[in-house]
């Protein structure tokens, strides 16, 4: 798939290619490789973070690639102990973060985290300010509910263009969702696989075999049917890249949406912090 053929999703002035290459526990040379093939076979969308401990390989990836800059979207997110007490503190936190992409700017910051010990009276406003500054073109926020959401809009005076939050077929997400487009906030999905467990399920596996693809890619294609969300698939594997980008081309029947969207349950959480529990939907 070329990157002309590559499906956006908008919010605010963001135009955030549909499907990106995740890269939470991908190190060292793996990452280095998978970040560059992913780019050099049509990718348009990086995501990373600092709590990942691998900035600097993602930007190894991104040079070695050979791909232009403006080329591609790319997103980092930064974790809440480097917020504490003083807004100056995130805008260091950025310019890290830069220095470890070797780039002079990302397409998207996100606040990694909500925590109750960094207001977002503070930290909103530092944030917009880093994209006047032209640190980033674009704001979002991660494993936000909505009450911190509406906080965090109470002191933006640029737009929050995405919530990137823990989405598959087994969480149940209906009234995030239903806020987050109401508010013009597009949902990004990381765990879009349900760290395997799509692999186990056998109405999954029986839509899979239908349309002779994987259970990976059906349960991106039921992520990507709806146009206020987006993927992040992670893998360290770059067998699986083309897989997961021929997701995009995987056409549902509305009665494949109705059944995947039947497996969604309130207890489907995959991920958990230890210390961030945000609670999503009931």
């Amino acid at each position: 798939m070329s990157a002309k053929t590559y499906n956006m999703r908008t919010a605010g002035k963001a135009n955030i290619p549909v499907l990106g290459l995740g890269t939470w526990q991908s190190t060292g040379q793996d990452c280095v490789a998978v970040v560059k093939k992913a780019l050099e076979m049509g990718y348009e969308h990086i995501d990373t973070a600092q709590a990942y401990d691998n900035e600097k390989e993602v930007g190894q990836g991104i040079k070695q690639s050979g791909v232009a800059r403006d080329k591609f979207f790319l997103t980092t997110k930064i974790f809440p102990d480097d917020m504490k007490f003083q807004p100056e503190k995130l805008a260091e936190a950025a310019k890290r973060s830069l220095e470890n992409l070797d780039t002079d700017y990302v397409d998207l910051l996100l606040l990694h985290w909500p925590d109750d010990r960094v207001p977002l009276s503070e930290t909103i406003p530092a944030l917009c300010e880093l994209q006047k500054q032209g640190l980033t073109r674009h704001i979002g926020v991660s494993n936000f509910n909505i009450a911190d959401i509406i906080e965090a809009e109470k002191h933006a005076d640029v737009p929050i263009v995405v919530n990137q939050v823990e989405f598959h077929p087994f969480i149940k997400q209906n009234t995030l969702q239903t806020f987050l487009n109401n508010h013009h906030i597009l949902l990004e999905a990381y765990s879009p696989l349900a760290r395997g467990d799509v692999f186990d399920n056998d109405i999954i596996k029986e839509i899979a075999d239908k349309h002779k693809v994987t259970p990976a890619q059906i349960s991106l294609a039921w992520i990507l049917s709806d146009k206020h969300r987006v993927a992040i698939p992670k893998t360290s594997n770059p067998d699986h890249l083309q897989g997961n980008l021929d997701a995009i081309k995987v056409e549902l029947s509305a009665d494949e949406l109705d059944k995947l969207g039947s497996l969604a349950r309130s207890d489907g959480r995959k991920i958990e912090h230890p210390d961030y529990s945000p609670v999503w939907d009931d």
